[in-house]
This record gives C-alpha cells, sequence and structure tokens, in this order.
C-alpha cells in the first residue's frame, strides 16, 4: 500500500512542478497562460499530493510538495494585491454596475429584462446580445434605463444621460465577432466617468486574446480621469494577463471569488467554477459589494458591483 502511495504521490509532485513551471512562464509565452486559468483545481491538487505523501512516509516528497504549494500560495497572494480597497463603512454609493453576458443562444430574454429592471444598476453591460435581444430589453427597460448605447454584441444602457460614447473594433473581422469594447461617458455627482464594455477573446485563442489585451490596457492608459471597464474578460484572476492589465494601469478587481462561468453546456445544466467575469475600475473608486445574479437562460452568471467614489 505503501509503495502505491508513493507513486501516486511522485505523479502528482511531477505534475505540480510541471504546472507550476508552464504557470510562471505565461510572462513570457502567453498560451500558457491558460494554465493559470485552472489554478484554483490544481492547486487544490497539490494539497491532496502533500496529504498523499505524508501518508507515503516519503520526506523528499513532503518536502517538494509543500515547496510547490509555498511557491503557488505566494503568486496567489501577490495576484489578490490587485483587489479594490474596500470603502470606509458607511459610504455612500456612487454608481452599481452590473455585467452580464446574456450568451446569443439565450431564451429568457422576458426574464432577463425583469432582473435588469429590478436590479437598480446605474449602468448595465451586456455582451453576446443579438439584435433581437437588444430591440425586446430597449423597450421593456425604457423606462428604467431611458439611455443606451448600441444595438447588438456590446451593449451599455445607463439611468444617466450619455454626454459621449465610442468603441474599438478588431482589425480584419466580421462584423459578429469584431467588437471588442464599447464606451460611454456619464456623470456622476459631477464628476464625468466612463464606463467601458468588453469582451475580449477566449483564452483558445491566445493570440488574439493578447492583441485585445493590448489594446484594452492602450485604451486605459488614455484616460485619466474615473474609468470603469466591465465585462467577459475571459480571463480567471489569477492569470498573468489580467494581472498585468492590473499592474500597468492601476485599475483594481472588484470580482475575484464569485464564480460565474459555466452554467451550462448546450442544454447539459453546470456548475460555475471560474471567474471571467468582472468589473476593473480606477482608484477614484472603493468598493462596496460585489455579488453574482441567478441564473437567466445564459452560461454566465451577472455579475453587479456597488462603487463608492474614495475619499
Amino acid at each position: 500500500m505503501n509503495l502505491w502511495l508513493k507513486r501516486l504521490a511522485l505523479a502528482g509532485v511531477a505534475v505540480g512542478v510541471v504546472l507550476t513551471g508552464l504557470g510562471g512562464l505565461a510572462a513570457w509565452r502567453p498560451p500558457l497562460d491558460i494554465v493559470n486559468d485552472g489554478f484554483p483545481f490544481w492547486f487544490t491538487g497539490l494539497i491532496v499530493v502533500a496529504w498523499l505523501s505524508v501518508r507515503a512516509g516519503d520526506w523528499r516528497l513532503i518536502l517538494t510538495a509543500t515547496a510547490l504549494i509555498a511557491i503557488n500560495a505566494a503568486t496567489t497572494l501577490a495576484t489578490l494585491q490587485g483587489a479594490a480597497d474596500a470603502a470606509p463603512a458607511g459610504s455612500e454609493r456612487a454608481l452599481r454596475v452590473l455585467t452580464f453576458n446574456l450568451w446569443r443562444g439565450n431564451s429568457r430574454i422576458e426574464d432577463v429584462a425583469k432582473f435588469l429592471a429590478e436590479a437598480d444598476a446605474d449602468a448595465v453591460v451586456l455582451q453576446e446580445v443579438t439584435r433581437e435581444h437588444g430591440d425586446v430589453l430597449r423597450a421593456r427597460l425604457k423606462a428604467a434605463y431611458p439611455h443606451n448605447a448600441g444595438d447588438q454584441h456590446l451593449i451599455i444602457l445607463s439611468k444617466h444621460p450619455i454626454l459621449a460614447e465610442g468603441q474599438i473594433d478588431r482589425p480584419g473581422f466580421p462584423p459578429w465577432s469584431a467588437l471588442m469594447l464599447r464606451w460611454v461617458r456619464i456623470e456622476v455627482e459631477g464628476t464625468a466617468v466612463e464606463i467601458a464594455g468588453v469582451h475580449l477573446a477566449r483564452p483558445f485563442y491566445p493570440t488574439l486574446q493578447e492583441e485585445d489585451l493590448e489594446r484594452l490596457i492602450a485604451f486605459a492608459l488614455d484616460h485619466n480621469g474615473p474609468l470603469i471597464l466591465a465585462g467577459d474578460f475571459n480571463m480567471t484572476p489569477w492569470t498573468e494577463k489580467l494581472n498585468r492589465l492590473i499592474r500597468t494601469t492601476g485599475l483594481r478587481r472588484y470580482n475575484t471569488f464569485h464564480f460565474t462561468w459555466p452554467l451550462k453546456r448546450k442544454s447539459l445544466p453546470l456548475v460555475p467554477f471560474v471567474t471571467i467575469d468582472n468589473v476593473l475600475a480606477s482608484p477614484d473608486f472603493a468598493k462596496i459589494a460585489t455579488r453574482v445574479g441567478p441564473s437567466l437562460g445564459s452560461d454566465h452568471r451577472p455579475v453587479i458591483a456597488d462603487l463608492a467614489f474614495s475619499p
């Protein structure tokens, strides 16, 4: 029995070394960042491997597994430094931002409209919106959100008048996949705030995702005032790409542990196990609360973030 435990622990340590190495190389080889997307799972696996090593009684395996856990725990702690600062107790909410990847195959658009009307958000950022979805939502939500930008793909609904708007397209792509970012400028308590909805490429297309990230960084660095990015980033909080975005721009992350995807695969219901939908904001804001919404016919959950102006 001890021999089998030792072999199993040895195999687990070997896999842990490989995954840790590949994840660390993502800064130089962006396609490897997909390893970091699954970090919580293989980190849990390392803990199991350490337990097997103890049961096997092999001190070399115990030391190696413990070292791997320590290295990856340190990486995780560094990642968490990108989280938004908490607003002081009693802070007044300046903005509630809701982001939701609607999913093109969503057949519960009436339920979505009801949820959005009741959410009382100041700005709603929606991705994967068909033209039919957009028509229904604008009609149903005209009273709650009288201002909007976009008619499909990426749309933004707002309680506040939209003072300016724009978008960033991926060059060389057909219309159905060209739109990467749409932004609006609104005024909140006398302060101009820009809100951008984003939908970056999936990690299975690493070159395109890297290009999207560079465009997003350039967009954020071009804005000096209060800025909020919300949407489907297709990057978990543990990825080098998302942390590079935070390091380079100074934006802060509002969602880390609220898992948002996947809720379904075709007709098969699933349990969300990764965080790819997020809200990032400049240090002009502080976090009051972040939560996720219910299942509403999409393979994503909505994310709702309450923001206060920083003192």
